[in-house]
């Protein structure tokens, strides 16, 4: 009886932990159910609506997507009105912020303790830029899945992963530095080249389609939406408040105003820092999964905007630095560094905070202390990176997704 006992506390054991991790989206969607507004995406619905009326999304001062986005949404505004698009759109991100963590985490659970796992669970639960992400209706958690879907996908199939990559990349740059990461190595050389193939001819459709919209051929050149999308995102209602967390944004409210020569600066420094942090990474599965993170982790801080949503992109880096300092007993500061870290990064829950009632002056407050968890996390992994010598053989040998052939 007592073995019988056993066995069914351990079955409901089993059943928990395949379950557990599908319950934060289902609770987001019980809050979702609630609400009846459009967020972003109704300003992404009114950027494709001007680019449907008349081949210039960017005449909207609120619009920073990219051509192919606008030929997407110029396509949703003759399928549905705005808020059932927007309520659509809602449902697929909760169904995919669910998929996604009732795939990983199962498949994480072998590999680490039982207290390590419970507590990832928790923190991916309640990861604030994932939670602000779906509430404000952003495209990032469908580009951040896309772009792992064609990483994970590079050993089978080079040309499918590079499309998927550049497909993310295409309707929205968020991880604009994975293509360049991967042509770093011969192995992942073709899959990077695709990538950058796919998004410039997505990017070509795009403005063939804005051309087309417009009845005017000069559309077709990218370098004038380039530089109607570098000065939305220089705007001051962009540029310099306190919600913009981009080196840029951070600079401007120094005193030195935004500008295209500062921004391309900037992103030449982002882009050769990331040059030296991955360039000694081993190329084994733990290596190639910290080149993926230094990707996801630098690509927001490229361009003039980096709203505190795409926080997300700093997800893989939590959970990557969490594993390394759990397997290898890092000592107490890395620990405290990295939850100094985590919390910073879950101190703006907005639009639900702002819906809650949150005043003004408290909200700024956050949004100024928030903005430093993506710097001091990304000190924690440079110290580390300093202090704890590369194994010769990967101790990270995680099937989750796996990117070497057993």
């Amino acid at each position: 009886m007592r073995q019988a006992a056993g066995t069914r506390s351990e079955d409901f054991a089993d059943h928990l932990i395949n379950v557990a991790p599908a319950i934060p989206a289902l609770a987001l969607a019980l809050i979702a159910i609630s609400l009846h507004y459009t967020g972003d995406f109704g300003v992404a619905y009114r950027g494709g609506a001007e680019a449907w009326a008349t081949g210039h999304p960017q005449r909207d001062v609120l619009w920073t997507g990219t051509p192919f986005l606008a030929s997407v949404m110029a396509s949703v505004t003759r399928l549905a009105p705005e808020f059932i698009a927007a309520r659509v759109f809602m449902a697929i991100n909760l169904s995919v912020w669910l998929v996604f963590l009732a795939t990983v985490w199962p498949r994480l659970r072998p590999h680490v303790s039982m207290r390590f796992w419970w507590v990832s669970v928790v923190a991916a639960g309640l990861f604030a830029p994932v939670v602000s992400t779906i509430f404000w209706l952003q495209f990032n958690l469908v580009v951040f899945v896309l772009a792992l879907g064609g990483y994970v996908l590079i050993p089978r199939h080079l040309r499918a992963a590079g499309m998927l990559i550049g497909l993310s990349v295409a309707l929205k740059p968020l991880l604009v530095l994975l293509p360049l990461a991967l042509l770093l190595r011969g192995r992942t050389r073709a899959a990077g080249l695709w990538a950058i193939g796919t998004a410039a001819a997505m990017t070509i459709l795009g403005l063939a389609f804005l051309a087309w919209r417009a009845g005017d051929p000069s559309v077709l050149n990218p370098f004038a939406y380039l530089q109607g999308f570098l000065s939305n995102g220089s705007a001051p209602i962009a540029a310099c408040i306190v919600e913009n967390y981009s080196p840029v944004a951070t600079l401007c409210r120094l005193g030195l105003p935004s500008s295209t020569p500062v921004v391309v600066l900037i992103a030449l420094a982002v882009v050769v820092a990331g040059w030296l942090l991955v360039r000694d990474l081993p190329d084994t599965p733990e290596g190639r999964w910290e080149t993926f993170a230094a990707a996801c982790f630098l690509s927001p801080l490229v361009g003039p905007i980096d709203w505190n949503h795409y926080g997300l992109l700093t997800g893989p880096l939590f959970l990557l630095l969490a594993y390394q300092f759990w397997r290898r007993h890092a000592a107490v500061p890395f620990w405290v560094g990295l939850g100094v870290a985590f919390l910073l990064t879950e101190l703006v829950w907005d639009p639900l905070s702002s819906l809650a009632g949150a005043s003004v002056p408290l909200l700024d407050l956050l949004y100024t202390a928030g903005q430093f968890g993506q710097y001091f996390l990304l000190l924690v992994w440079i110290r580390w990176r300093q202090v704890e010598p590369r194994p010769n053989v990967s101790r990270l040998e995680i099937n989750v997704y796996p990117l070497s052939r057993p």
